[in-house]
């Protein structure tokens, strides 16, 4: 197994590789720490035909592992040296077993040789084999774009973002990928910080300021690049750490950004907010337990830090554990008395599980609170019919529609 370790690390040179080359695992984790996402502007490798190709290849023949392994390591390395072996290794490894990988690295290689329509079609079988893993519908919306299929772009942008949201991130990225120059010149307050910052580089404030507009025209690459800055010259690196962390994460480099979580904690082991996105990290990857157990630390550290609890009950509702959300709820509730919507969250849990009158309470309250938001009457409507008062939903949905003419 140390061979084949020692081989990936020649592969990923962009990451850490761990031992869980697995394909019979997590696919979510194993799409997050092996394949490329189609962007030019991610690819952490340029192919070309490279001395080593051959002695890679030579190497994979001597390792014992499953043929699928060996023939997407070879397929890989064939797509990073240029060669056209990549197709015929990779057709092999899903006629053997089909991947998730293996989907990714034949769809990559038609990227890359300038076949986006056979990409396209390799993403669509894999959406069908794996219609959960919101990492394909990414990477066909893209290609879809780069095609002017608006309709499909927007479809997969919508599922993508449903599954996961931090794809909403990317897929704008991407989207504002080609105005980035534009809209920095247009950006007064970025021209205007840049030089702040060059004059005097110890200033964290504006250093941080900086980052921030970047990313707000979506630059996430410069935001990257001046939190790396800031890495260098800050006193409180754990807080930088997680900042950065937080831009990998919209750009889905998931390894990249636990890696940052895990650093800043190792810096400051009582940083809530690394605990808080590395918690949301682990439960894009699909490891629950793992986000669970951070949000109780970050809790025992911080019992007051609201963000806490939102976050926690939203998981406990994925994973059909509504009594726990409705705790959470409660706590959020108490910490943030006079804001609406955490009454509203716990309504819809309330009203799931069939407790009408609590969610009745919890709708008064929300309206009592922002009696100028038109959804909440409608949703208080549905809870008094069907609690049978006819007269108080029909009420409820004519201020509904004063308030949504208005």
């Amino acid at each position: 197994m140390q061979q084949i370790q020692d081989i990936l690390k020649k592969l990923f040179r962009h990451q850490h590789v761990g031992s869980d080359f697995d394909l019979k695992g997590n696919t979510t984790a194993l799409l997050a720490k092996y394949a490329y996402l189609p962007i030019v502007e991610l690819l952490q490798f340029k192919p070309e035909v490279t001395a080593g190709y051959r002695e890679i290849l030579a190497e994979l023949d001597d390792v014992n592992v499953e043929a699928t392994e060996i023939l997407l390591l070879k397929g890989l390395t064939a797509i990073q040296s240029g060669s056209i072996d990549a197709a015929n290794y990779l057709q092999q490894a899903q006629s053997v077993q089909v991947t998730p990988l293996g989907y990714s690295y034949l769809a990559l290689h038609y990227f890359i040789h300038d076949e986006p329509e056979k990409a396209v079609q390799i993403y669509t079988k894999a959406i069908v084999d794996f219609p959960k893993e919101p990492y394909f519908y990414a990477c066909r919306c893209i290609l879809n774009r780069n095609l002017d299929d608006d309709e499909g772009a927007f479809y997969d942008y919508q599922v993508a973002k449903r599954l996961d949201f931090n794809y909403h991130s990317l897929l704008e990225w991407h989207e504002h990928l080609p105005y980035l120059v534009t809209l920095k010149a247009e950006q007064v307050d970025i021209q205007d910080l840049e030089r702040s910052w060059r004059q005097n580089p110890d200033n964290m404030e504006n250093l941080t300021k900086l980052a921030l507009e970047y990313v707000h025209i979506y630059d996430y690459q410069q935001a990257i690049a001046l939190y790396s800055e800031g890495l260098m010259f800050s006193s409180d690196s754990a807080e930088w750490y997680v900042y950065r962390a937080a831009i990998y994460s919209k750009l889905t480099l998931y390894v990249l950004a636990l890696e940052d979580c895990d650093q800043a904690l190792i810096m400051d082991k009582s940083c809530v907010s690394a605990y808080i996105l590395r918690a949301k990290l682990h439960e894009c990857l699909g490891k629950d337990k793992d986000a669970l157990a951070d949000y109780k630390k970050a809790e025992s550290i911080n019992p007051d830090q609201s963000v806490i609890y939102e976050e926690r009950a939203s998981l406990f509702e994925r994973l059909g554990k509504d009594e726990d959300a409705i705790v959470d709820y409660s706590k959020l509730i108490a910490l943030m008395k006079d804001d609406f919507y955490p009454y509203v969250l716990r309504a819809d849990v309330f009203e799931r599980l069939g407790k009408q009158e609590e969610a009745l309470l919890d709708y008064n309250r929300a309206i009592d609170l922002n009696p100028y938001y038109s959804d909440l009457y409608q949703y208080r409507a549905a809870i008094k019919e069907s609690l049978g008062d006819r007269i108080g939903a029909e009420a409820d949905l004519q201020k509904f529609e004063e308030l949504d003419e208005e």
